[in-house]
């Protein structure tokens, strides 16, 4: 068999910083893949809007470890100059005169760019001729295309190429809020996601989701439109090796406790609900009011949340926000936590929970069902509009010696990690058994 791997999104993250869940998601796919399962002779394939192209084994070895230093995927928590400020500044006692947040970010997008480019261009130029090469050297075999990252799936004659030369399909839907919750995205966001499920719909031999919750969402949409529904396989989604101990950290010692949020700032995290119930702590609490700290990018349609960030002198003392960490860095931020908060409105999966219950950090989250199947037992969950009782539970952990984060602790103590290489594995294991299943039936026939 071969398996034609689209690595589109990650080979424009070369420039990149603080990767999102789906980059993360099409990084372990070609990392792993191309380490650890040869035998499925993969060929990294990129999808553009005038080709799609094979790449050539080095100039892709290549493109992964430029990704892997702009994630800076291989440095330890000194090695984060981020992070350490990020770390001196939480060590720092509150400083109730502030009036704007405190920032902590790497360098600009315009410093990340000098100088690079992500192909070399006799590269680009030769790719369509390569997988047509590639193609014809692998027929008469089971041969199947992948694709973990939405990237350009609402183009659907792009991937044309794979049904003219009987390659099945696998696609990676990640969720389907912009069909669900269109007030939660861009405009343009519902038409275009539309359009990657009609794509799967007519092309995907197998759909692969991260959660029970988003294969529920996917079949919902696709039957209620009568369209095909492809085989659909649940694999949840796994940490990274910073998450699951055996490295050193180096966590804050703060003087005050301090909570985490993991998230793009975008609406459906329900982040201005959060801020609503910190502002009331702090009128409760005063000077021993717990920092938040908000780790991640500004995202989209978020206008009212960066006004706050920017310029509320009443919150700006206890707010932290925190861009272009490693996971080192993370890893050892969640480490010292008094909590993962997790108050969002609607999700495909939760990543940061499971980040966080693997360090052993307690999680309090909303209680949707896509956080539920994530966290399991081991993770407190709240209504995601309940104010006052998110102010109960921050309150009790603001002493990390309190009876409920006591018992939080041992809750997350029992939290089992599943690893981004498992869910890789048993990805790589079902295109071994569909690769079985196709020469079978090709036998009786």
């Amino acid at each position: 068999m071969t398996l034609f791997l689209d690595v589109t999104r990650i080979s424009t993250r070369v420039i990149g910083s603080t990767p999102t869940g789906i980059d993360r998601v099409e990084y372990a796919y070609a990392t792993e893949i191309f380490s650890r399962h040869r035998d499925l002779n993969p060929v990294p394939i990129i999808t553009t809007p005038l080709f799609s192209g094979a790449l050539r084994r080095e100039v892709f070895e290549d493109v992964l470890d430029r990704v892997a230093k702009a994630w800076k995927l291989e440095r330890t928590p000194r090695q984060d100059q981020v992070y350490l400020d990020l770390k001196a500044y939480l060590e720092q006692p509150i400083d109730c005169r502030r009036l704007q947040s405190f920032r902590v970010r790497g360098p600009t997008l315009k410093q990340r760019f000098r100088g690079q480019a992500i192909f070399p261009f006799r590269s680009l130029v030769r790719a369509p001729m390569r997988l047509a090469r590639r193609i014809q050297r692998a027929a008469g075999q089971p041969n199947f295309y992948l694709n973990s990252s939405h990237t350009q799936l609402e183009q659907g004659n792009r991937f044309a190429w794979t049904k003219e030369n009987d390659i099945g399909s696998l696609f990676f839907i990640h969720d389907i809020i912009p069909i669900d919750f269109p007030e939660f995205v861009s405009p343009k966001s519902r038409a275009r996601h539309e359009g990657r499920l009609k794509t799967v719909s007519e092309l995907g031999r197998t759909i692969i989701v991260n959660s029970d919750y988003t294969a529920r969402s996917v079949a919902g949409y696709l039957e209620s439109r009568g369209m095909r529904l492809p085989e659909t396989k649940v694999i949840p989604l796994g940490v990274t090796e910073w998450f699951l101990g055996g490295r050193e950290l180096l966590p804050p010692s703060p003087g005050i406790p301090y909570f985490v949020l993991v998230s793009t700032i975008e609406p459906r995290k329900n982040m201005l609900f959060l801020f609503a119930v910190w502002r009331k702590l702090a009128q409760e609490l005063g000077p021993r009011t717990p920092r938040l700290v908000i780790v991640g990018h500004r995202g989209w349609e978020n206008e009212n949340v960066i006004d706050v960030l920017d310029r509320s002198s009443g919150l700006a003392p206890f707010l932290v926000e925190a861009t272009d960490l490693s996971d080192a860095g993370l890893a050892s931020l969640l480490s010292g936590a008094a909590a993962l908060v997790s108050p969002s409105s609607v999700e495909g999966f939760g990543l940061p929970i499971a980040e966080a219950l693997s360090l052993g950090v307690p999680a309090i989250v909303s209680s949707i069902p896509a956080h539920r199947e994530v966290g399991g037992e081991q993770a407190f969950y709240i209504d995601p509009i309940d104010g006052m009782a998110w102010l109960k539970i921050l309150t009790a952990f603001v002493n990390t010696n309190s009876a409920e984060r006591s018992r939080a602790l041992d809750m997350a103590r029992n939290f089992k990690p599943f690893t981004l290489k498992e869910h890789v594995g048993i990805a790589a294991d079902f295109a071994r058994a569909l690769t079985e299943q196709t020469i079978r039936s090709h036998c009786l026939h």
